[in-house]
């Protein structure tokens, strides 16, 4: 594969892409951890090695806790045991659950082309990402810990190291060793038997102005540098999850960092201002930073799978009072199991409203997996998937029922919300500022109506009807850029929640016929891009009886001025655009009957009136 030279690299590995419930507290360092059987070979520091970059082949058995994170028997990754449950690798190696839930384990590993007896493989059960990883910024906080499917059997090949005692450090000039399976030269060749090199540990300070020399200088807390200004000695891509391991005083190996990310592989950075490649340590995330969170989620994860097999926080229960939290597992950062069902029924007091903040969502897919939202009489009206939040749902009622539901398909993070009552409020952009749901008819306008709407806006309304009503949507008037084929500044209406049935696309000057939906739901939508604005619309929403229609609208027809069929892609919002939603639930009235405004009561407005 070939290295990009002149940006930032992850040590993947993967040459093909770019990108049992025993265990206590105690288990945390295996009791006999750092031993190892074989005496790794000594290293002579100035001479040249094969290279890991600059390394040599290890001795069978020298690193028993040594493992392969593989995909398909093609390794991806290395990583490390620490206890016969808990693997410890680099973030980075998990980030893509495409590719993670996918790894096996294998322990035993010595030469990658030969299946050997003393290989064991297992699979991961639980994936732990450190919260502070982010793939936009990898190189702070890249750790995660796996918990397998079973157990390691030790004996003289297959070994736990030891994890840090609270406190141990390994001074700057201390010289470490990591082993990998990576490549022996920057660009180069993959090695089908496991590597070793020698890294002296680099102080603070040296590891700061070495990255300050970079053309893009990049800090981090978590960092732990190593190699020398000149290079030639270095982890690579292949590498990434494996281990820095130091001898403490005891002679026991030490699991001091996990091998990160390099600019380049054996690099020097001396002179970097003057060179066209430039170089950077070694980076490994250093134990001593994350430690806590070891300790913290490995005894956590335990007590869950333990006691918690479902890991719904409140599953199939009744959740009363005005403020609090919900979320899906138990801990955040766990990867959920298949075959979920988790329910849960909201009621705050009766004469007061829901709000909802999402804080989290990560659910694969909308087939799949997905967090949906139904009234008590369990009518669909809201379902929440992928990586994109809505800012917030203000529901008209004084309850809601969630469901979390996962097939045996994917796997992801769930999601987190937190709940709060308030007082009924509503004004016509509501839409355009939270995700809404009301339960009486009335206006719906733009953002600053009848002022001009902002760039990129995004605002959203959603109605749901009796199942013996039809939605009419009348437009007092609409002035929203046009540009032909309504892609840029439009309303689009849709007769489902899910956005799969448009039933009118709304753009320019001209005021249209109302549009009747094919249904009891319509959502109606606007969107706006940075390219100018204008005035934008009000329209009122009203119900109309499917008896009171002298015309029978099946399904996949509806009754409108304009429509234009949805170029592909053309609902896709950015990723940097707020998404607000509202939706309204209205008693299905007659046409002759005066329109109410909202959370008014309804016998104050008898009378006729025109439509």
């Amino acid at each position: 594969m070939p290295i990009s030279k002149d940006k930032l690299i992850l040590i993947l590995g993967m040459v093909c892409l770019e990108q049992g419930n025993s265990g206590t507290l105690s288990s945390i360092r295996a009791p006999n951890c750092g031993q190892s059987l074989f005496k790794p070979q000594p290293h002579n520091y100035f001479s040249h090695f094969s290279r890991i970059v600059g390394g040599s082949q290890v001795t069978k058995g020298s690193y028993p806790w040594q493992v392969s994170l593989k995909q398909k028997q093609r390794h991806v990754c290395g990583g490390t045991i620490v206890s016969s449950q808990w693997v410890i690798t680099a973030a980075h190696c998990m980030a893509n659950r495409n590719i993670a839930l996918t790894l096996n384990v294998t322990a035993g590993e010595h030469d990658l082309s030969q299946a050997e007896p003393e290989e064991q493989t297992l699979a991961i059960e639980t994936i732990i990402i450190h919260p502070q990883f982010s793939t936009r910024k990898p190189m702070n906080y890249d750790i995660a810990l796996l918990k397998m499917v079973g157990t390691f059997q030790f004996g003289q090949f297959v070994r736990p190291v030891c994890l840090p005692e609270p406190g141990e450090h390994f001074k700057p000039g201390f010289v470490c060793t990591t082993a990998g399976w990576g490549r022996l030269t920057e660009g180069g060749s993959l090695p089908q038997v496991l590597q070793q090199v020698n890294l002296p540990i680099l102080t603070q300070e040296e590891c700061e102005a070495a990255l300050l020399t970079l053309r893009n200088p990049v800090t981090g807390k978590t960092f732990l540098c190593t190699g020398s200004p000149d290079g030639g000695r270095d982890a690579c891509q292949g590498d990434s999850g494996g281990s820095l391991m130091c001898q403490n005083r005891k002679g026991a190996w030490t699991l001091a960092g996990v091998t990160s990310w390099g600019l380049g592989c054996g690099r020097g950075w001396r002179n970097n201002s003057r060179k066209k490649e430039q170089g950077s340590p070694g980076i490994f995330t250093d134990l001593s930073r994350v430690l806590p969170w070891i300790h913290e989620h490995i005894q956590t994860a335990l007590m869950l799978w333990l006691s918690l097999p479902a890991s719904c926080s409140e599953p199939d229960g009744l959740i009363h009072g005005t403020e609090g939290e919900l979320h899906f597992p138990e801990s955040l950062h766990l990867y959920y199991e298949n075959k979920q069902l988790c329910v849960w029924t909201l009621l705050v007091p009766v004469d007061m409203h829901i709000l909802l903040n999402l804080s989290h969502l990560d659910a694969e897919s909308c087939y799949h997996n997905y967090l949906a939202m139904y009234s008590l009489e369990d009518r669909l009206i809201g379902k929440f998937c992928g990586e994109s939040l809505p800012s917030s749902i203000l529901v008209g009622s004084s309850s809601i029922k969630l469901r979390f539901i996962s097939d045996a398909t994917d796997y992801a993070t769930g999601f987190n919300l937190t709940y709060k009552a308030l007082k009924p409020s509503y004004i016509p952009d509501s839409g355009c500022k939270s995700l809404t749901i009301l339960f009486e008819e009335g206006t719906i306008h733009s953002l600053h109506y009848p002022e001009d709407y902002s760039d990129m806006a995004s605002c959203t309304w959603i109605f749901q009807a009796p199942n013996h009503c039809l939605i009419k949507l009348s437009f007092q008037s609409l002035e929203i850029q046009e540009n032909g084929d309504c892609t840029s500044d439009y309303v689009t209406v849709h007769s489902d929640v899910e956005r799969e049935k448009e039933i009118a696309r709304l753009c320019g000057y001209v005021v249209p016929d109302p549009v009747l939906s094919t249904s009891s739901v319509m959502l109606i939508s606007f969107q706006s891009d940075e390219n100018g604005t204008s005035r934008g619309f009000q329209a009122e929403v009203s119900f109309i009886s499917r008896a009171d229609l002298s015309v029978s609208i099946p399904e996949d027809e509806s009754l409108l001025l304009e429509t234009w069929d949805m170029p592909p892609g053309a609902m896709e919002v950015p990723g940097n655009m707020p998404i607000y939603m509202t939706y309204v639930f209205l008693k299905c009235g007659n046409l002759d009957a005066e329109r109410g405004t909202p959370y008014e009561d309804e016998n104050k407005h008898q009378g006729d009136s025109s439509n």
